[in-house]
């Protein structure tokens, strides 16, 4: 979703709606809300093991994130390239 949006940054809700879909196809139908904080919980993992691995910036403070060069490399080459 990052590397889609190179140059742009994204918060954590709005990553959590983007994958909403995602989510959906693995867990039947519940509590949306509790479902919601679990699903931004999960993304935010993620988003922590990635910058610790170098391919995202994370802004703890404005929960917003952006992928890296080196994200971008490992995601999708071929944007550089253009």
């Amino acid at each position: 979703m990052l590397a889609d949006r190179y140059g742009m940054s994204c918060t954590l809700e709005e990553l959590t709606s983007l994958l909403t879909t995602v989510f959906n196809a693995y867990t039947p139908v519940k509590d949306s809300l509790s479902d919601e904080k679990k699903n931004q919980a999960k993304v935010l993992d993620t988003l922590i093991l990635l910058k610790n691995e170098g391919y995202i910036f994370l802004n703890s403070r404005s929960d917003e994130s952006t992928i890296s060069i080196k994200g971008l490399i490992l995601v999708n080459n071929k944007v550089i390239c253009n």
